[in-house]
């Protein structure tokens, strides 16, 4: 079974391990495509970055946006925690990436939870099994949350954000699943067995007119009066990001306005998938995806929604291809060498991060086993000299020592004769049946010569 494989049979147990009640951990991450957070995500994308390298292509997690990415990357899939509102430098860079010819950028749009969705086969699947109230409710208070915070994601964003390469339109409030589509790529999608949503989508530039947008996004004039607003006009209040959008906009020629082909679309015509291109590309496009309800690791579970991976895949190149998740815009660097981290900023980056995790652990190991001991030396306790019985194990080593074993009777018999008084005990009379003369082998062993008197 190979990695793709475990993969799909890991988000197909999740749910009866959910309803088993012995699942762990679930993670939340939104369009990563490495490490383990991202595996155990139904949001991300590793299933699909699986599948890309299973069919030989090489890819590459993008940290920053740099003039070694400008000339390395042939393609990017980013699928952005946040919609279409970046920042304009990310525009410039992405712009001259593209100009430079034979690129892919694959854009994933947000307007959609897969979390959600995966809470929602959940209670579903708990309401087949006519499970208890009590069982269901901790998965609809998760589905709740998620569509939560997706409506809060949306309500910081215009109805409609006009970027240089299309229009987006998040004015519906209700999101459709599609079950009838239109495009070259219809005839790979089977309705039954595919689980496509849609309710944001894009369109493209009626003509280049600055004034043609202010009108389509009814952006009024700035009030310069001190009368209270209602709370409806702030929304059509522009900031920064929209202006300077605007302006960029109306700097392209009419011959530069980029072209929306639909790839596959509803049978209302709304695109699902688009190609954008323009001339000035040389050969580069740009392929926006709806939304992560075709590309994540539980959409990915149907047939269909695999049959047209594979059709992306198939426009990818084989080599270097970036992938790039997050709530904020990858960081725009002037040179290369910010990436080139210097000193102890190299450990953080892969695979030294790893590495440096494991070495700090055994180092942890070895300072346990050399040193056992931390901190003062401690003193270790004093012998106590009032132990009477200390001093009898020192005179009976003294004793052992002498080797003469009728002295050593002796010192004992003359111990219960005088300090215990007791001239009667065995003890005291031991040396009597000893006919020898007790002697010390302390004592010299030749007297001192006398001098005559």
């Amino acid at each position: 079974m190979n990695l793709l494989e475990r993969g799909f049979c890991a988000l197909l147990v999740c749910p009866m391990m959910l309803m088993a009640g012995c699942v762990g951990r679930l993670s939340n991450e939104y369009g990563g495509s490495e490490g383990s957070e991202a595996r155990q995500s139904p949001a991300s994308v590793s299933l699909f970055r699986n599948m890309c390298e299973s069919q030989g292509h090489q890819t590459v997690v993008v940290r920053s946006l740099s003039p070694r990415a400008m000339t390395t990357l042939e393609a990017i899939v980013w699928t952005p925690d946040s919609f279409e509102t970046h920042r304009l430098a990310t525009y410039e860079w992405l712009e001259r990436w593209l100009v430079s010819g034979n690129r892919t950028l694959v854009y994933v749009g947000r307007d959609f939870s897969p979390l959600a969705d995966y809470w929602s086969q959940v209670c579903d699947e708990l309401t087949t099994k006519e499970s208890s109230s009590i069982e269901i409710l901790p998965a609809r208070q998760s589905l709740a949350e998620q569509q939560r915070d997706l409506d809060k994601l949306r309500a910081s964003v215009r109805a409609k954000v006009a970027t240089p390469w299309f229009i987006s339109d998040h004015s519906s409030s209700r999101e459709e699943r599609v079950e009838r589509f239109s495009g070259p790529w219809a005839d790979d999608v089977d309705a039954v067995n595919s689980r496509f949503f849609l309710r944001s989508y894009v369109t493209g530039f009626e003509d280049g007119s600055k004034q043609s947008l202010i009108d389509q996004f009814d952006k009024k004039p700035e009030d310069t009066s001190s009368k209270p607003k209602n709370i409806s006009e702030f929304e059509f209040e522009w900031g920064p990001t929209d202006d300077a959008m605007l302006t960029t906009i109306q700097n392209l020629s009419n011959e530069d306005m980029p072209t929306l082909e639909n790839l596959l679309a509803t049978d209302e015509g709304k695109p699902l998938i688009a190609e954008i291109t323009t001339d000035k590309w040389k050969g580069s496009r740009v392929i926006f995806v709806a939304n992560a309800s075709l590309l994540s690791n539980i959409s990915l579970l149907n047939a269909s929604n695999r049959s047209i991976a594979k059709k992306l895949m198939e426009i990818l190149p084989s080599e270097n291809i970036g992938f790039i998740a997050g709530a904020v815009d990858p960081p725009v660097r002037k040179d290369s060498s910010g990436e080139q981290q210097k000193g102890f900023e190299m450990l953080t980056l892969w695979p030294l991060n790893v590495i440096t995790l494991h070495a700090v652990f055994m180092g942890m190991l070895v300072l346990l086993a050399v040193f056992p001991i931390f901190g003062r030396a401690k003193r270790l306790p004093q012998k106590s000299t009032r132990d009477f019985g200390q001093h009898v194990d020192a005179m009976g080593a003294l004793l052992f020592k002498s080797a003469d074993r009728f002295y050593a009777m002796a010192t004992i018999a003359d111990y219960f004769r005088y300090v215990r008084k007791e001239p009667t005990s065995p003890w005291a009379q031991v040396d009597l049946s000893l006919q020898q003369e007790p002697k010390s082998p302390f004592a010299e062993a030749t007297p001192p010569a006398q001098s005559p008197e």
